[in-house]
């Protein structure tokens, strides 16, 4: 007995893996343009929309794998050729990395990173398939492009959710063990000194206290929720109290200092740098800012979209009459996608809090921050008011 009418499996057999493609690269474009905004509103509606998005991106794009490892053999073979079937494949891995802008959606998302890392091992194994099936095609080379891609893509997602888990999370954050002085030594080499009678003494050296103190914080005068200051005063705050999340305890004199500083700011500055510190916490354990904000990440961020440059670059000059062109378009959309996806995350890593607090040049950060506050468009990312200011200041005045 069939369920569905025969035209529907006509259609479904013809049109799945192109329309699976399109969603997979439909939901990369939600996410990194509103996956950051459940950081700024409690709206249960949207909530659920990005945690929607969130699983379902996984899911579409590896079903779309699924269809092309399984050859899609009812299809129509005259349209999606074995050498399109094969380039297609590493933009799904592509997609499986996911955007910057969210790796977990909630903290026990982090604890599943061998999951991740078996699934990039198995989709790696799925892709390298198909490419292999089509070893002798004419698009090797921009196939082999967007595998490297795709699998720095999907390694950075695996390596951010590793450093996320609260395990490690915990241990990063663990100073080298000191057993401290071996006291048994020290008193025997003491003593057979006395007893020779060398001049000998023991001294206490007073111990030397961390260099925490939050009062260093330069105080400038505020023209912004982002200010530079401020940026760095939630970011020092953030390396001294991101242990509370992993029940760590931090001394009497980053306590001190912590009260010392807010309890000389008035109450809308204050809650701005708790929102930047809330803000580094965020990213630190919900997105990829930790790993690509470093000389090795940006390092993999070129080298990820110049491969994607150059796969375009080598499409475009294929000789496309065997294909149709309406999957000439789908791969198209799948390459200029990906790279305005790469050159969005770009921009918002080179314009990040991450970038401007990491960079040891006081010019290059007023620089950063002042290019940052005129373009457009990052004002359209950032909030038009601070949650905090909503929030928590609403809160005290009532």
């Amino acid at each position: 007995m069939n369920i569905f009418p025969q035209y529907l499996k006509e259609i479904w057999d013809k049109w799945n893996l192109r329309g699976a493609v399109l969603v997979s690269l439909f939901f990369q474009i939600l996410l990194i343009f509103c996956a950051s905004s459940r950081k700024r509103t409690g709206n249960s509606i949207m909530t659920f929309i990005i945690w929607s998005v969130y699983l379902l991106a996984d899911w579409v794009a590896a079903f779309a794998v699924g269809l092309i490892a399984n050859g899609n053999k009812d299809g129509d073979k005259q349209v999606q050729s074995d050498d399109l079937l094969a380039f297609w494949a590493p933009f799904l891995l592509l997609h499986l990395g996911g955007p910057d802008t969210i790796t977990a959606f909630a903290l026990e998302d982090n604890e599943l990173w061998p999951r991740h890392l078996l699934g990039l091992v198995i989709q790696f194994i799925a892709v390298a398939y198909v490419f292999l099936e089509s070893i002798s095609n004419d698009l090797w080379i921009p196939t082999i492009l967007m595998l490297v891609a795709g699998t720095i893509k999907y390694a950075e997602r695996t390596r951010a959710l590793y450093l996320a888990c609260l395990g490690n999370f915990k241990e990063s954050m663990l100073p080298p063990p000191d057993a401290g002085p071996n006291y048994a030594q020290l008193m025997e080499e003491y003593s057979s000194k006395k007893e020779a009678h060398v001049p000998v003494k023991i001294i206490i050296a007073p111990e030397k206290r961390a260099s925490t103190s939050a009062s260093s914080v330069p105080e400038e005068p505020s023209t912004g929720p982002n200010h530079i200051s401020e940026m760095e005063s939630g970011y020092k705050f953030f390396k001294i109290f991101k242990g509370l999340i992993v029940d760590l305890m931090f001394s009497f004199q980053e306590r001190n200092d912590s009260r010392k500083f807010f309890f000389q700011m008035l109450p809308e500055k204050a809650f701005r740098v708790i929102e930047v510190e809330l803000n580094f916490m965020y990213d630190a354990l919900y997105t990829k800012m930790v790993v690509v904000n470093r000389k090795i990440g940006y390092f993999l961020r070129f080298i990820c979209t110049g491969c994607i440059a150059v796969a375009l670059q080598l499409f475009s000059s294929h000789h496309k009459h065997k294909i149709h062109k309406f999957d000439i378009g789908v791969t198209y959309a799948l390459l200029i996608g990906a790279i305005g996806l790469d050159v969005i995350a770009i921009v918002k890593l080179i314009f990040s809090d991450w970038t401007i607090v990491l960079l040891k040049n006081s010019t290059a950060k007023r620089w950063i921050y002042y290019a940052r506050e005129k373009l457009f468009f990052y004002k359209l990312w950032k909030p038009s008011k601070s949650f905090f200011d909503r929030r928590c200041v609403g809160l005290c005045g009532a």
